[in-house]
């Protein structure tokens, strides 16, 4: 991380100088940083050697030594139809700017930051799909989600002009764990 003359802290291996006062940026807005949902420590000074240091992890994560995909959102209506999202473990938040977990960036109908979430839960196994802080509204199968609540394969979730198709990889037949990778 890094912070700028203005204060702004922004991940400098992902951008060549601060996001937030880069022209139209609109400079005093709340912006999403990147990699949203990934609890990154702003502390100013560390080396690149120490680039994991106070960086909260995922549990699967933890355990197997990356961030796998855990299942995906397949756009099949709007204007991002035919691109796949892929959704890792914990919250992948769904929204229009470039730091959203899933991006739908060419969807002006879809609020900036999440308009929607959707989690997966390694510890008992289960998606979730939740509205988000947005002023959008979320759809699942044409029902309005005001709630969080369990979501299953092929269901469609709609934000905006988007619909999309959820793809879990995780569930009953297949997991990430940790003994599953070592002997087999």
């Amino acid at each position: 991380m890094k912070q700028c003359d203005n204060g702004h802290f922004y991940d400098e291996t992902r951008f060549d100088s601060c996001p937030y006062c880069q022209e139209g940026a609109g400079v005093g807005k709340t912006v999403a940083a990147g990699n949203v949902g990934k609890t990154v420590a702003a502390v100013p000074g560390h080396g690149a050697g120490d680039a994991d240091r106070g960086k909260t992890v995922g549990i699967i994560q933890k355990k197997i030594g990356i961030d796998p995909a855990v299942g995906f959102l397949v756009c099949i209506e709007g204007p991002h139809r035919g691109e796949d999202f892929k959704l890792c473990a914990g919250r992948n938040f769904i929204g229009r700017a470039s730091a959203m977990d899933v991006a739908l960036v060419d969807d002006d109908t879809v609020s900036r930051e999440s308009h929607a979430l959707v989690s997966y839960d390694a510890k008992h196994n289960r998606f979730t799909l939740s509205p988000g802080q947005g002023r959008g509204i979320t759809y699942c199968n044409d029902e309005q989600i005001e709630v969080a609540q369990p979501i299953h394969a092929y269901d469609i979730i709609e934000v905006g002009k988007s619909r999309l198709l959820f793809l879990p990889l995780c569930g009953d037949k297949f997991r990430w764990d940790d003994e599953t990778q070592d002997g087999e």
